[in-house]
């Protein structure tokens, strides 16, 4: 089992990794650039991220070492207003919310989707020398997070930078 979660671990990572790369660097990209880069590495951490394990939390006391690496909320506002701004009249689009139940669309937000994303997956990710403990307990983290809040980010913010790029390069 051992090898599971550090095969887990290091493939979320990676693709943890470049997502917020990317994201990091969307002041010095126009807004196509910034969404092709991130539309071609989405699919890759929705991958990973149902590919998780479905583990139990440690014993250990690693949980605060994990939370202690969330981004804060007045960094998360940043980063929203940044994209935001990127974004301009792409940032607001329609979904419906859950499209098992809901028949009524509502407004989403990409700055909102990316910068969720970017807080969900980031979590973890600046921890160093994980050991065993820590890595089992970041899996988990990283597991609840995407099936409770960041993969629905994500495949609203797939779907929709799928429209915008594909009437941007018309």
């Amino acid at each position: 089992m051992p090898t599971d979660i550090h095969t887990a671990f290091g493939q979320f990572r990676l693709a943890a990794s470049e997502f917020c790369r990317t994201v990091d660097s969307a002041s010095a990209l126009d807004r196509v650039e910034l969404l092709s880069r991130i539309y071609e590495i989405l699919p890759r951490l929705i991958h990973q991220g149902v590919a998780l394990p479905a583990l139990s939390w440690s014993d250990s006391d690693t949980q605060k070492e994990i939370k202690h690496t969330r981004m804060r909320e007045p960094e998360w506002g940043r980063l929203y207003e940044l994209l935001k701004d990127k974004l301009e009249d792409w940032d607001l689009y329609w979904q419906v919310f859950d499209p098992t139940k809901d028949s009524e669309a509502i407004r989403g937000s990409l700055a909102d989707d990316i910068a969720d994303i970017y807080r969900d997956v980031k979590e973890g990710l600046d921890v160093h020398n994980p050991n065993l403990a820590l890595r089992q307990d970041t899996i988990c983290s990283w597991r609840v997070l995407y099936y409770s809040h960041w993969g629905q980010h994500a495949i609203n913010a797939l779907y929709t930078i799928h429209f915008l790029l594909e009437s941007a390069r018309s």
